[in-house]
């Protein structure tokens, strides 16, 4: 190896200084180096799915699993992934319809009961 190979790791290198990282909870620092590698190799799966097990948020995990799915329909770790995440939102929805029929069924039963009161007082 000549010194230029020394100052420019090939991807092979970064993926595992990346990992390595990573696993260290360097969460940043490994992401940085995931993105030079997919700087360099836009189609590399594995840096995407590194990407999105590292993300801070659900909007970029969502959009790096679906990054993965474009570049590998089959990919089943992407495919769970996003699963969980659909799933997660849907039980999140459904929750939050319950609460919401609840309330308005309160509110009903509190208006019949106060327009009841009131009627009743003002027959006297």
């Amino acid at each position: 190896m000549d010194s230029g190979d020394a100052k420019n790791p090939n991807l092979e290198d970064l993926m595992n200084l990346g990992k390595n990282t990573a696993k260290a909870g360097n969460k940043e620092n490994a992401r940085v180096i995931f993105r030079k590698v997919l700087d360099t190799d836009k189609r590399n799966v594995e840096a995407w799915q590194w990407m999105a097990s590292l993300a801070d948020n659900n909007v970029d995990k969502r959009r790096y699993l679906e990054t993965i799915l474009k570049l590998n329909p089959g990919n089943q770790w992407a495919q769970k992934q996003l699963s969980a995440m659909n799933n997660v939102v849907a039980t999140g929805e459904s929750a939050s319809l319950r609460f919401g029929i609840m309330i308005l069924v309160v509110l009903v039963v509190a208006l019949v009961v106060v327009g009841g009161a009131i009627i009743l007082l003002t027959r006297h």
